[in-house]
C-alpha cells in the first residue's frame, strides 16, 4: 500500500500574486475546487499594494513576502527553495498566475496526460480569454525568427475544438504550467535575465534540447487575463526600463533568440532582428504610436549593450544541450505562416479601425444577455461599406494619383549631402562611419544622422537603398495626408473636411516641388511636423504626461533634428519659453515638487533629441 502511495504524483502549487486583487478571488476558488487535490499550496507575494496580500490572509494561504521588483522567475525560485529534497521522478511545480483561473479538471486532465509520458518536462493547459471565455489565448506557443510570440492561431480565434488533443510543442506558457520538478532544478530555473515575458519559451527551448518533451493538453482548460501584456497593471520588476511592457517583451525576445540559437545563424538572426524592429515601428508611427516605435528600437539596444549576458547565457546553455540544436527547428513557424499571419492580423486591424463592429466598441459595463446563443457567429459589416468613407476615398485617390506621377523620380537622392546616390545600405553605413566625407572639397565634419535613418530603413528593403527612396517618395503624399489629419481631427469631427484638407497640404505646391526635386531633409518635415504639433498641447500640463509619450516625442523630434535643424529649433524654443512660465509660477505659488517635476520633463525633451543626434549636433 505504502508503495502505491509512494508512485502517486505530488503536486506542489505556486501562485505568484502582484496587485492581483481583481482576479485573485475566482483564483483562489479554482485552485481549491480542483477535482484532483493540490497537496500543497505556496502563494508568492512581490510586494503587492493592493488588497491581494489580504484576500490571501482570508484564503487561509500564507504569503511568502519578497521585494516588489521581484520577477516571475524569482519568485517561483524562492518557492521551490522553501520545498523539503526531491523524493521522487513524480512531484511536480504547478505554476499558476493570479490572472489564471484554471476549471475544476485541469489538474486531472493535466497529470493524466504525463501518466503514460515519462519523457515529458512540462505540460500546459489550452488557455482561453478571461473576459471572452470563448476566445482562444493559447495551446502551446513558439517563438518566429523575428521574435513575435507564435501561437499559430488566427486573430480572435473562436474555439470550438479544432485544436483539440494531446501535442509536443516548443513551450507552454507559466500560466498554469505543470513541471517536473526534477527538470526544473537540473535546467535551474528560468533564466535570470527573463524577469517577465519570454521566460516560458526559453525553459521549453532548454528542455527540449536536454532530451525531454513539452505538451499541450487542449483538455485542461485554464481561463487568463494576460494582466501584464495587455498593461491592466505595471510591469515594475528588476531591468524593465521605464516600466514599459512592450519593450521589456521584444528586449526579451531578442535574448531568447541570440542565447539559444546556433552560432552560424547568428548574423542574419541579428540582421532580421534590426529589420524586424524598424518595421514594426513604422507600423507603430503610422498608427500613432510614438512611444511604442521607441520601444522597438530600445528592445534591440539594450540586448547588445550587454554582451556578457549574452555570452554567459550561450555558455550555461552549451553545458545544458544534450542533443541537437534542430531539435526546435520542426517548432519554429515557416517563413510562410509568418508572413501569412502577419497579413490577416494587419487586415484584422486595418477592418477593426475601418468597420467597428458592436461587440468591439462595447465595454465590461454593457449589459450582458444570458440568453444568447455563444455559437452564433458574430455579424460583421460588409468590406464594400468601408469604401464610402471619406477616409478610405481619399487614401485611394491620393494611391492612384501618386502611383501615375511618380514615374520619374524612384531611387534618386538629391538636394542632401550625398555627392552620389548610394546603392546600398552598406554604402549609407560606410558613409556614416567615415573620418572624412567626400562632400564638396572634403570635410571631417561628423556625418549627418540621417544618414543613420536612411540606412535603417535600406537595411529593412534588403540593402536596396533606391527601394527604399522608390516606396518613400510614392507613399509621400499619403504620410503626408495621414499626418495633417492627426492634426486636424483635434479641431473637427466633419471626416468630408478632414480629408479634403488632408488632400490639399500633401498636394500643396511646396509638397510637390519637395517630392519632385528629392529634397529629403524638407520632405521630412512635411511628414513629421504636423505629428510634432498635434502632440504639443498635451505638454501644457507636463508633469502628467507619461515617460512613454515623452520619450516617443523625443525620439520623433530626434529624427526631424536628423533631417533639419531648424524643427528642432522650435520645439527648444516652445520648451524654453514653457520651462520660464514654470519658473514664474512657481514664484507664485511656492510649489516646489510640482516645479521640479516640470523642469525634469522640460529638460529631457530639450536634451533627448540633441542626444539623439550626437555626434553631430556638436557642431
Amino acid at each position: 500500500m505504502s508503495e502505491a502511495l509512494s508512485h502517486q504524483p505530488r503536486v506542489t502549487a505556486i501562485l505568484v500574486v502582484h496587485d492581483g486583487a481583481t482576479w485573485l478571488p475566482e483564483v483562489v476558488a479554482s485552485l481549491a475546487s480542483q477535482s484532483r487535490p493540490i497537496d500543497l499550496t505556496l502563494a508568492i507575494d512581490t510586494g503587492s499594494v493592493d488588497a491581494s496580500v489580504k484576500l490571501l490572509s482570508n484564503a487561509r494561504l500564507r504569503a511568502i513576502a519578497l521585494p516588489r521588483d521581484t520577477g516571475f522567475g524569482g519568485a517561483v525560485a524562492a518557492g521551490v527553495s522553501k520545498l523539503p529534497p526531491i523524493e521522487s521522478e513524480n512531484e511536480w511545480l504547478w505554476l499558476i498566475h493570479d490572472d489564471c483561473a484554471p476549471q475544476p479538471g485541469a489538474l486531472a486532465a493535466l497529470l493524466s496526460a504525463v501518466e503514460d509520458r515519462p519523457q515529458v518536462a512540462m505540460a500546459g493547459p489550452k488557455l482561453l480569454g478571461w473576459y471572452d471565455r470563448s476566445h482562444l489565448l493559447e495551446i502551446g506557443i513558439s517563438i518566429s525568427g523575428n521574435g513575435a510570440r507564435w501561437t499559430g492561431l488566427e486573430p480572435h480565434e473562436y474555439d470550438q475544438g479544432q485544436h483539440d488533443g494531446i501535442r509536443d510543442v516548443l513551450s507552454v506558457s507559466t500560466a498554469g504550467a505543470l513541471i517536473r520538478r526534477s527538470v526544473f532544478e537540473e535546467l535551474d530555473g528560468f533564466d535570470s535575465n527573463l524577469a517577465l515575458f519570454r521566460d516560458d519559451v526559453d525553459f521549453g527551448w532548454r528542455a527540449n534540447v536536454a532530451g525531454h518533451s513539452v505538451i499541450a493538453v487542449s483538455e485542461a482548460v485554464a481561463f487568463h487575463a494576460a494582466a501584464s501584456t495587455s498593461e491592466r497593471r505595471i510591469v515594475d520588476v528588476k531591468g524593465a526600463l521605464l516600466n514599459r511592457p512592450l519593450l521589456l517583451d521584444r528586449r526579451n525576445a531578442a535574448f531568447v533568440l541570440v542565447a539559444n540559437s546556433p552560432w552560424w545563424v547568428l548574423p542574419g538572426l541579428t540582421l532580421q532582428l534590426v529589420a524586424s524592429a524598424a518595421l514594426r515601428s513604422i507600423g507603430y508611427l503610422l498608427a500613432k504610436l510614438p512611444g511604442y516605435a521607441s520601444d522597438e528600437f530600445l528592445a534591440v539596444a539594450l540586448l547588445f549593450v550587454h554582451p556578457a549576458q549574452i555570452w554567459e547565457g550561450r555558455k550555461k546553455r552549451k553545458m545544458q544541450r544534450l542533443i541537437s540544436s534542430r531539435t526546435v527547428n520542426r517548432f519554429i513557424p515557416p517563413r510562410g505562416s509568418q508572413l501569412r499571419m502577419a497579413f490577416l492580423r494587419a487586415t484584422e486591424s486595418l477592418r477593426s479601425a475601418l468597420l467597428p463592429s458592436p461587440t468591439e466598441t462595447s465595454t465590461l459595463l454593457d449589459p450582458i444577455n444570458e440568453d444568447e446563443n455563444l455559437l452564433t457567429s458574430i455579424s460583421r459589416p460588409r468590406w464594400r461599406s468601408a469604401f464610402r468613407r471619406p477616409e478610405v476615398i481619399g487614401a485611394l485617390f491620393i494611391f492612384f494619383v501618386s502611383a501615375i506621377w511618380a514615374t520619374q523620380r524612384y531611387g534618386s537622392l538629391t538636394g542632401g549631402a550625398l555627392s552620389v546616390t548610394p546603392q546600398g545600405a552598406i554604402d549609407l553605413w560606410r558613409k556614416y562611419g567615415e573620418s572624412w566625407h567626400q562632400v564638396g572639397m572634403g570635410s571631417s565634419d561628423a556625418a549627418p544622422p540621417w544618414i543613420v535613418v536612411l540606412a535603417l530603413f535600406s537595411t529593412v528593403f534588403f540593402g536596396k537603398a533606391a527601394a527604399f527612396l522608390a516606396v518613400l517618395f510614392w507613399l509621400s503624399p499619403i504620410l503626408m495626408a495621414l499626418s495633417m489629419y492627426s492634426l486636424l481631427r483635434r479641431f473637427s469631427q466633419n471626416s468630408w473636411l478632414l480629408v479634403g484638407a488632408s488632400l490639399a497640404y500633401s498636394f500643396s505646391p511646396v509638397a510637390i516641388a519637395t517630392i519632385n526635386s528629392g529634397r529629403l531633409g524638407t520632405l521630412a518635415a512635411l511628414i513629421i511636423l504636423p505629428r510634432i504639433v498635434s502632440y504639443l498641447p498635451r505638454f501644457i500640463k507636463v508633469e502628467e504626461v507619461s515617460w512613454r509619450l515623452i520619450f516617443g516625442f523625443s525620439l520623433l523630434t530626434g529624427v526631424l533634428t536628423s533631417f533639419t535643424l531648424l524643427g528642432y529649433l522650435g520645439v527648444a524654443i516652445i520648451m524654453f519659453a514653457a520651462l520660464a512660465g514654470d519658473y514664474v509660477e512657481y514664484r507664485q505659488t511656492s510649489n516646489r515638487p510640482l516645479f521640479l517635476k516640470r523642469v525634469q520633463r522640460h529638460l529631457v525633451l530639450i536634451s533627448a533629441p540633441f542626444l539623439i543626434c550626437l555626434p553631430w549636433s556638436l557642431d
